[in-house]
């Protein structure tokens, strides 16, 4: 039975440094909100934060949630956009803002092992001085946590040729609702590879812990190609986009990045950059490729031959400096929006739905026309080479009605996105905001997942209200 607030902090100060545990009502605070637009208007406080220093601090803390009836909620940097680490129900939020050491980097090996606090881009300057890099990059990766990002499976631009998180996570020490602690992926395992028993670590990869709790990753990493240029491709058509895709495909080129931008994503850069002078048309593309200086100096002008078939325009950048900028043109999409659009804020809602390649075209053209029937103003990208398409949607948020239709949108995009055969997302997880679209995407099998849950969580006191809806 779940006891009183005060008492459960009580007990914490029992079992961990009492100066690691907070209850103060305006220290709290901060931990009721994620990106989410969801956690923006509804306040859900906890009752207590712990900040552990040890996987025995999480033991202990697990077991007194156990022990009380608490639900209990780990938490990155926050900086998810669906909920995930948002306590809903009061409870436990257990803060991994201290856990963030790289305990070993195994260069011979090809694999690093860390706390899951530690921030992704500490962990790629890290990995930088070895010749190594972890490719999964988000776009929040100067303050996302790499525990944050192997529970939701995060990505980004990189996935079409290097996968998700999944792909990295060899092992993992994990702390189950009873408290007691396993290392998925072998005990003693530097191995790459295993076909040993049922795969527990990508059982735990993408659960938002809901089934256990991270307190040590063991991770692949892989050299880091020292070499790369961009192609900036327009395309008269969004059509054509995905037909020159498809021409790289055939021509057995997989390049390592392949971002769309619609023409609103344009005409907002346009605005922010102009110097960048991107081309006009419907869409335009930015297709990076890889390798040794001399292997990139050839692909480039191949793969720009292959691009020109479809492309109404083309050029290429291979000076690092210009490379950079052409990124940080993508990067800067939420402060080109808000040049675009004044007064307007974006929202974290329906923002990142995968589908098949082949449905691109349609899915943005739907989704542009399902916001201008509700007189949403939304701006459309996305990770092109594995079917990502982000909608940017753009609102008031002082004005109620303009806040319901945005709303509507979002649902109707979610459903969209199963209707043609995707997902309703794609990296950034499905949290709260998310569940209740899992049946309709998964059908029975969510019966299973469910299942699971039970056998694992038989309390529900790990992550409770996320995923399982439906």
């Amino acid at each position: 039975m779940a006891v009183g607030t005060a008492s459960v902090a009580a007990r914490l100060r029992e079992v961990v440094s009492p100066d690691r545990v907070i209850d103060d009502p305006a220290t709290l605070l901060p931990y009721s909100y994620d990106a989410s637009f969801w956690s923006l208007r509804q306040k859900r406080t906890p009752s207590v934060v712990v900040v552990p220093e040890s996987t025995a601090d999480v033991v202990a803390a697990v077991r007194v949630a156990n022990e009380t009836g608490t639900p209990l909620v780990p938490r990155g940097a926050g900086t998810g956009q669906t909920g995930g680490a948002i306590a809903p129900e009061g409870g436990i939020v257990i803060s991994f803002a201290r856990m963030r050491k790289i305990l070993e980097i195994d260069r011979r090996n090809l694999q690093a092992i860390v706390e899951p606090g530690l921030v992704y881009f500490d962990f790629q300057n890290a990995l930088a001085g070895h010749g190594l890099f972890f490719p999964p990059d988000p776009g929040s990766g100067r303050a996302c946590t790499l525990g944050g990002m192997a529970a939701n499976n995060a990505s980004g631009p990189h996935a079409v040729r290097w996968g998700t998180t999944s792909a990295y996570v060899l092992g993992a020490d994990v702390v189950l609702a009873d408290g007691s602690v396993i290392t998925t992926g072998g005990v003693h395992s530097k191995a790459l590879k295993s076909s040993s028993g049922i795969d527990l670590t990508k059982l735990f990869v993408g659960s938002e812990g809901t089934l256990g709790i991270f307190t040590r990753l063991r991770l692949r990493v892989q050299p880091r190609p020292p070499a790369r240029a961009v192609i900036l491709a327009g395309y008269k058509a969004l059509e054509d986009t995905v037909a020159s895709l498809d021409d790289l495909f055939e021509a057995g080129i997989l390049p390592s990045t392949a971002e769309l931008l619609d023409r609103s994503a344009v005409d907002a850069l346009q605005l922010w950059r102009p110097e960048l002078e991107l081309p006009a048309g419907e869409a335009v593309l930015f297709i990076e490729v890889e390798g040794t200086p001399e292997q990139v100096a050839a692909n480039v002008r191949y793969t720009d031959g292959i691009v020109r078939k479809r492309a109404t325009v083309t050029r290429f950048a291979e000076d690092e400096k210009d490379i950079a900028r052409l990124w940080a043109a993508r990067s800067g999409l939420a402060a080109a929006t808000a040049l675009a659009h004044p007064g307007k804020h974006r929202i974290f809602a329906g923002e990142d739905l995968a589908v098949p390649l082949s449905e691109i075209p349609q899915t943005v053209r739907r989704a542009r026309e399902m916001g201008a029937a509700l007189g949403i103003a939304v701006v459309f990208y996305g990770h092109f080479g594995d079917g990502n398409v982000h909608s940017a949607i753009l609102v008031d948020p002082d004005d109620p009605d303009e806040v319901r239709r945005a709303d509507e949108l979002a649902d109707r995009l979610h459903k969209l996105a199963i209707e043609v055969g995707g997902t309703v997302t794609g990296e950034h997880g499905t949290g709260a905001v998310r569940a209740r679209y899992m049946r309709a995407e998964h059908g029975d099998a969510l019966d299973v997942m469910k299942r699971i849950k039970n056998v694992m969580d038989p309390k529900g006191l790990l992550n409770p209200g996320k995923i399982y809806e439906g």
